[in-house]
């Protein structure tokens, strides 16, 4: 094409050019919604109940755990524990797994469901196994509290009004004695309606489930054979729960605090620590428990 060819402009300017891109940028930047990050509502907040793992049951057996938990909770801080007495927020590692899978052996064997409330959340943000006053420091965190207690609360009146009697097992963990179960039941306080029924061999006897875990090759302290004098370890004798909601309470139901050595924990061996666990415990329901 000619160079004088008049359908041909004059060559544009660099620097015009660019203006004219600048600008054409900018109108489709003002012409396209502004993306913004969404604005943080009360539905950010995770439901209570979300964060606890309850399991209505049929069977006089109701098992817990407090302290296994992982998950943080929205809005609420880690706890700071002034003033508190035997303030602690490392976690019991496993024991979640391990009371699931104590509570799904359980069922397999009788057919039947025992209650389970398991709390998801790190103990870190609320402590399930003290008093509400003691357990969180921030009014956001009482429903998180509440989403423990109350279905725990629930399970052991329902098992009351049914049976009669039950067992609220405890399941906690412990590493002073990796390779041992600590019994938790107050020295003898909160079963005291399963001795005057039974006698202390149903505490530690044969068919117990501390007797029965033990003969099973695991070790138990007290030892079984240690009888109904000997104390439990310091420091272990029971918490919240088992003080709280034991027989010697208005509740009315037997309770025992297990605390679970960290080998028993292990992953290598937890899934045997369960099966252990629902033997004994099979073996106590048929025993004292089975009408």
């Amino acid at each position: 094409m000619s160079r004088n060819n008049p359908a041909v402009g004059p060559p544009l300017d660099p620097g015009v050019s660019m203006l004219s891109a600048r600008r054409r940028l900018a109108l489709l930047l003002c012409a396209a919604p502004l993306a913004l990050p969404a604005a943080s509502t009360a539905d950010d907040k995770a439901d209570p109940k979300l964060l606890v793992e309850v399991q209505t049951g049929t069977l006089p057996i109701v098992i817990v755990a407090a302290h296994g938990g992982t998950e943080k909770i929205p809005g609420v801080p880690e706890r700071m524990g002034v003033g508190v007495k035997q303030f602690a927020t490392v976690r019991d590692v496993g024991t979640d797994k391990l009371a699931k899978a104590y509570a799904a052996d359980v069922e397999r064997q009788l057919g039947k469901k025992p209650w389970v409330v398991i709390a998801k959340y790190d103990r870190k943000f609320v402590d399930a196994n003290r008093a509400a006053d003691q357990a969180y420091e921030v009014k956001e965190a009482k429903a998180y509290y509440d989403a423990y207690h109350v279905p725990l609360v629930a399970a052991l009146k329902a098992v009351k009004e049914k049976h009669g009697n039950g067992i609220l097992l405890d399941v906690h963990g412990q590493g002073k004695y990796p390779d041992a179960l600590l019994r938790g039941t107050q020295n003898g306080k909160s079963v005291v309606l399963l001795r005057q029924r039974h006698g202390f061999a149903a505490v530690n006897g044969k068919n117990s489930i501390l007797g029965r875990f033990e003969r099973g090759g695991n070790k138990v302290l007290p030892r079984a054979d240690a009888g109904e004098k000997a104390k439990e370890e310091t420091g272990y004798t029971g918490g919240f729960a088992v003080a709280n909601y034991g027989s010697h309470t208005g509740y009315g139901i037997d309770a025992i605090q297990l605390e679970i050595g960290t080998n028993y924990r292990s992953a290598d061996n937890l899934a045997k620590t369960a099966r252990d666990l629902a033997d004994a415990t099979v073996a106590f329901h048929d025993a004292y428990l089975k009408k």
